[in-house]
Order: C-alpha cells, then structure tokens, then sequence
C-alpha cells in the first residue's frame, strides 16, 4: 500500500466525515465548504467535544473518490463542576440525611 499518497480537500469538494470513540459517534458531517484536511479535522473535533482515548476520524471526498481513515489519540478530559461543601448537605452514601429527620 502506498502512504506516500496526499489527500488534498479543495474548497467546494463534497466531504462526509465522522469521528468514533469506543464505537460510539460523537461526531459526523456532511458538506462542501471545507478548505482543507484540517478543517474538516477541526470541525468535527468542535463538534464531538470533550472526550478521552482513542478515536478514529473517517473523512471522505466524495467529489475526488478518496478516503482516508486516521486514528487519533487525545486527553481532552471533560470538566468537573465544583462539589457543593458538605456543611450544607450532609450526605452518606449516595442519598440525602435531613438532619431533624433522625
């Protein structure tokens, strides 16, 4: 197989692109408004927000008749929201004790 192939994307090609994670599709899109590999990269990695692992990212050119399927390797950890302070709710296990209910 020859790698030494460059997959070129003009802007006005037809592109249908996804990225998967874990078999799951975060992301997919389909147009013509893409002036480059790495737009449609970016675009789709917009798209699929935060996640962490490995990806595989399919692009096709429909208007050329090429594919390319890269995998893609990423820490974009979601973003913890803050723990409410335990004075205000005290809590053991995973329900709600009501302090004069005891």
């Amino acid at each position: 197989m020859n790698k030494n192939i460059i997959n070129i994307v003009n802007y006005g090609d037809r592109i249908c692109a996804s990225l998967e994670c874990n078999g799951r599709r975060l992301a997919s899109i389909n147009g013509s408004c893409f002036s480059s590999l790495d737009a449609v990269k970016s675009a789709l990695l917009e798209l699929a927000g935060r996640y962490v692992g490995m990806a595989v990212l399919t692009v096709r050119n429909c208007t050329q008749g090429w594919r390319d399927v890269t995998a893609m390797a990423t820490m974009r950890r979601p973003v913890v929201a803050n723990q409410p302070a335990m004075a205000t709710a005290p809590s053991m296990g995973s329900q709600y004790l009501i302090p004069w209910s005891l």
